[in-house]
């Protein structure tokens, strides 16, 4: 798990075969800042990515 001070300069993106809203609040507990679920569509990742970073589509 990361640290407090790492979650703030590490963006990770959690893409998991698991579906739901425990599988999601677990990916956030263990330090990601979003969760996908396979499969992923192509556009909805670049999205999240996109949203991490600040920008929109």
């Amino acid at each position: 798990m990361l640290s407090i001070a790492q979650r703030g300069s590490i963006l990770a993106i959690a893409l998991t075969a698991y579906v739901g809203e425990v599988a999601q609040q677990a990916a956030i507990a263990a330090g990601f800042n979003r969760h996908l679920a396979k499969p992923v569509e192509p556009a909805k990742l670049l999205a999240t990515i996109l949203n991490l970073l600040g920008k929109k589509l």
